[in-house]
């Protein structure tokens, strides 16, 4: 136990008018609320104001412990992926989701339901991302629930709930705050700088479609994570954490590069998609080289990624030679 000193959420216009970073306050909300659902996979079920209160430092503070609901490791996974097909709208794909985390019976036919998820995902975003809310999209899905054979999982219906709740509080504090302009960011750093293999694995998902490698995609990632870096790094109660992390206010993208290396110098698959994606089209793509580079050249420090590099490559080449050995002898 102990004594929480801030203000309830339930008396927005005291938080207001507390002196808090309201959009820094309103970030380090929404960033635990994914945390907890995508890297946790521990979260507060029942997130009401009364529940939440913003501390004097910026910070945010729960209480009430009684509903808690825990995520599988597979199941935060596949959420990861129904946001990248979300982002790239990839409604076949999300529909599949559904099937994955248990809306839909297993072997149902998505097919008529792709077309009912690309009206309602088009429709919530004909205005853009800065005018979606997770409000208007539930109860458009709603109707879906009543014309498809879907059901939602008891646990699902309480991350909806959770999320509902507290863009609900968001709103309340900042009626023009968008949730999906600190989501989003913060999805496309966790894909380019999380250490689990299977984010590294969707990674590549994201970045090929139909064989063919997606440039604006990665400069799209790109310039999301930075904007995650750059609003984390600007809100007081992270630069806190930060400064007790080394500082940490770059997007470090160290072990993703060496995980590429690793990468390419094992996968013969991944080697000759990389190979046509410089020359697709029968041209060398230097120029979408170089704009990716501009574009983490002030975030990489590249005579320290290379000592990373060279300092790795003994075990690299380890896992080489067994890769080849392995070929050799399977074949």
């Amino acid at each position: 136990m102990e004594w929480i000193d801030g203000i309830r959420c339930t008396d927005p216009q005291a938080v207001r008018e507390s002196g808090l970073d309201m959009d820094g306050f309103l970030t380090v909300g929404v960033s635990a609320a994914l945390r907890q659902l995508l890297e946790f996979g521990l979260f507060h079920g029942d997130p009401h104001p009364g529940n939440i209160f913003a501390m004097r430092d910026g910070r945010i503070a729960y209480v009430d412990f009684g509903n808690v609901a825990v995520l599988s490791q597979q199941n935060k996974q596949i959420l990861i992926d129904a946001v990248v097909h979300a982002v790239n709208e990839d409604y076949a794909e999300m529909a599949n989701d559904f099937t994955r985390l248990g809306f839909l019976a297993s072997g149902t036919d998505v097919s008529p339901i792709v077309p009912a998820l690309e009206a309602i995902w088009q429709n919530s975003l004909e205005k853009g991302v800065s005018e979606f809310n997770f409000r208007s999209v539930t109860g458009k899905f709603n109707q879906l629930v009543y014309n498809y054979p879907i059901r939602i999982p008891e646990r699902f219906s309480l991350v909806i709930r959770s999320l509902l709740t507290q863009e609900g509080i968001c709103l309340s504090l900042k009626p023009e705050f968008k949730f999906l302009e600190v989501a989003y960011p913060y999805v496309a750093k966790r894909l380019l700088t999380d250490p689990n293999p299977a984010l590294r694995e969707r990674l590549i998902q994201v970045l090929f479609k139909d064989g063919l490698f997606q440039w604006k995609r990665l400069e799209n990632l790109i310039v999301l994570a930075k904007e995650n870096v750059s609003r984390m790094s600007s809100t007081p109660a992270l630069q806190l954490r930060n400064s007790q992390r080394n500082g940490q206010s770059k997007l470090d993208l160290t072990d993703t590069i060496k995980d590429g290396t690793r990468l390419i110098l094992i996968d013969e698959g991944i080697r000759k998609q990389l190979v046509l994606a410089l020359t697709e089209n029968s041209k060398l793509h230097i120029q979408e080289l170089l704009d990716v580079y501009r574009l983490v050249e002030d975030q990489v420090d590249v005579p320290s990624v290379a000592v990373e590099v060279a300092r790795d490559f003994p075990s690299m080449a380890r896992d080489v030679l067994l890769s080849w050995t392995n070929s050799v002898l399977s074949d």
